[in-house]
């Protein structure tokens, strides 16, 4: 089983400046992937551009998919991420994650959400999550508070994925390495940088798992988004 994450930026095509769903399907079937963790996906509504993304990739590819609505832009215009998947869903959830009460840090705040999902390999339900987390510590503090929830409320295997907006060395991240296994140990270009695809100088985003066996993961070091992909390759123990 292949799993990829992308941050899409509203899937702009960024070396050519245009929105192109179709960019991110045919990256999704060039490299095999079963599923695909989105994140900063628009759906439909009266601004100019927003469209429903995740039908139209899950629709190109002929997959299953789930949107997980964190905010409406405007008031009006939703945004949040998406799972697109080969396998059907046995149960799908977006949970929000509490906003901070106290938004004095000077960073942008905007509401989050995680997509928990269900999913059956081989005779084996696999818990799927995906997050986009905030820009401040305290928003990334709450993010981690509420997927650690997630993990702990069950005995499946785990995959979670998504941008994390911020280093693994990070402690606020800690508690997820207390608890998962970074696919970036099994890459085969570990410690490659996702941000910013053009010129890459961080890693944020992730594949974390538990009680399964990675395969081997891989930082996808072309140009589709502001972010680089990673796929990784799992199989039940």
């Amino acid at each position: 089983m292949k799993i990829m994450t992308s941050n899409i930026q509203h899937a702009l095509d960024y070396q050519n400046q245009i929105i192109d769903t179709d960019l991110f399907v045919n990256a999704i079937r060039l490299y095999g992937a079963d599923i695909c963790n989105l994140n900063e996906v628009r759906g439909k509504g009266p601004i100019d551009g927003y469209t429903n993304q995740t039908d139209a990739i899950a629709d190109g590819l002929g997959f299953f998919r789930h949107f997980g609505e964190a905010v409406k832009v405007e008031g009006t215009s939703p945004y949040g991420n998406a799972i697109v998947s080969r396998l059907p869903f046995k149960s799908c959830e977006t949970v929000a994650i509490p906003e901070v009460a106290d938004k004095s840090e000077d960073e942008y705040h905007e509401p989050r959400c995680v997509i928990k999902a269900i999913i059956e390999i081989n005779g084996t339900d696999i818990c799927l999550m995906n997050c986009h987390m905030g820009l401040s510590d305290d928003e990334r503090n709450e993010a981690v508070k509420k997927i650690c929830e997630l993990i702990d409320a069950t005995d499946l295997p785990i995959i979670l994925t998504g941008d994390f907006n911020t280093a693994p060395d990070d402690t606020v991240l800690k508690p997820i390495y207390d608890r998962l296994s970074d696919s970036d140990e099994n890459a085969i270009n570990k410690g490659m940088y996702t941000y910013a695809s053009y010129l890459p100088e961080i890693k944020i985003d992730y594949i974390f798992y538990r009680n399964l066996e990675c395969l081997y993961s891989e930082v996808i070091t072309e140009i589709y988004s502001d972010h680089f992909p990673i796929i990784a390759e799992f199989r039940t123990v």
